[in-house]
């Protein structure tokens, strides 16, 4: 499908990805799993990457931390976020 922040397929390339998580931190691991999965990535035209939450991601304070510019994306924990973390780690999308 088209995403309606910036426009485009919400089509990304594993490779592409240089930090993902699942918020609250620490809940993947417990019975009622992660609410938010948050990933990343530099596929998306670099113009847009200040949309929304990318402001603060990419901000000088973000990236002193140790953040990495790109595009950010969260979506809701619909799904089993077990076995997405287990993708994301075989298909060797970098995580900080």
């Amino acid at each position: 499908g088209e995403n309606f922040v910036v426009g485009g397929a919400n089509r990304w390339t594993y490779d592409s990805f240089v930090n993902w998580e699942f918020f609250p931190e620490g809940w993947i691991d417990q019975p009622q799993g992660p609410i938010l999965v948050y990933f990343k990535e530099t596929q998306t035209p670099e113009a847009e990457w200040e949309v929304g939450p990318g402001q603060s991601a990419n901000s000088p304070e973000a990236l002193a931390k140790g953040a990495v510019r790109g595009q950010v994306h969260f979506f809701p924990a619909l799904c089993d976020t077990k076995q997405l973390r287990e993708e994301f780690l075989r298909r060797g999308c970098a995580k900080l």
